[in-house]
């Protein structure tokens, strides 16, 4: 029998279960860690890891504790690493530790202050090196990990409740696929050409809906 055979899989995970929150615990640490943070991304850690928890595999509880503590001491570290090294990193050429990027993480903490700390991890790649940058800029650890910590809590969250969600109803949802599966995927093809032409060809169409996103987010951080 091949060892992908769910029965198999449901009695591995049952025998290395402790296995299981090690992976997803060093996942979701080097997922915020500054460096491996660039290649690792964590929707690919987190959902697959709460849907097997939706499925009965794992424990939602532990894989929510793994998940949150590999976050926070990934951060944690990121943090470290920038107030002890940060400006030796910094190079003109770089892809990511460029000077254009510390400048713009300079305007972002001067701009917003603590806040942009928490509303990162809801702003995709910044996130790579918002905690980097705090530890950089010396604020004090303290008052890093007060916003730090809600901040995981809810970036990651989001990916918990969808993958949770997709292992709990996975029978229904693919049901809904089965039945409806051409139409939907037609759908999306229309869809992500729509967005493709108008992205390219049509850029004012979208400008006003990047405005108001970012309208959105400066809103909230200027609370």
């Amino acid at each position: 029998m091949s060892f992908f055979n769910l029965e198999h899989f449901t009695l591995f995970l049952e025998t290395h279960a402790l296995l299981a929150y090690l992976v997803l615990f060093c996942g979701a640490y080097f997922e915020t860690l500054i460096g491996p943070n660039f290649f690792i991304y964590g929707e690919f850690i987190f959902v697959p890891g709460a849907a097997l928890a939706g499925l009965g595999f794992l424990n939602i509880w532990l894989v929510c504790l793994a998940l949150y503590v590999g976050g926070i001491l990934g951060d944690s570290s990121s943090y470290w690493v920038g107030a002890r090294y940060g400006h030796k990193m910094f190079r003109e050429k770089a892809r990511f530790l460029s000077h254009a990027n510390y400048q713009k993480g300079k305007d972002v903490f001067e701009k917003y202050g603590l806040k942009s700390i928490f509303f990162a991890r809801m702003l995709g790649p910044i996130s790579w090196l918002v905690p980097f940058l705090a530890g950089m800029y010396k604020i004090p650890y303290r008052k890093f990990i007060v916003y730090n910590i809600p901040g995981v809590v809810v970036g990651i969250g989001q990916f918990i409740v969808v993958g949770y969600f997709f292992g709990n109803q996975y029978k229904q949802i693919l049901g809904v696929v089965q039945e409806y599966g051409a139409g939907l995927l037609g759908g999306l093809v229309v869809l992500l050409v729509a967005y493709y032409v108008t992205k390219n060809y049509f850029p004012q169409v979208l400008s006003p809906f990047g405005r108001l996103w970012r309208g959105v987010v400066g809103w909230f951080l200027s609370k």
